[in-house]
């Protein structure tokens, strides 16, 4: 038997090289609409926990524009339940629908 553990997510909460590149790419998007950028934006949620957003698009005065979350997606082309949960959290504490991306083909690409 080995003491070696798996690690879940060896690069921690920010995601692996394919989910960082696309992060950066969504970021430059939504700079490109002449708003900022906030990447891992807190989100608090009604139940008191927090959900993170990959990011987020706010104008010049602080207010959030548009959010998206960046992740895998299923051979049916939708988010993953992981996903799909941060989803609806996110949109249910900001009144806001993050815009999913995924960073992942699918079999039928």
């Amino acid at each position: 038997m080995s003491d070696e553990k798996k690690v879940p997510n060896p690069y921690g909460k920010l995601g692996g090289p394919e989910h960082r590149k696309k992060v950066e790419e969504v970021g430059k998007e939504v700079r490109e609409r002449n708003l900022s950028t906030i990447f891992e934006r807190a989100i608090g949620l009604l139940t008191g926990k927090k959900r993170y957003v990959d990011v987020a698009g706010v104008d010049e005065f602080d207010n959030v524009q548009e959010l998206h979350q960046i992740g895998k997606q299923t051979k049916n082309r939708l988010p993953v339940k992981r996903e799909r949960d941060a989803i609806e959290d996110i949109e249910k504490a900001q009144d806001i629908k993050p815009e999913f991306h995924p960073y992942n083909e699918t079999d039928s690409d």
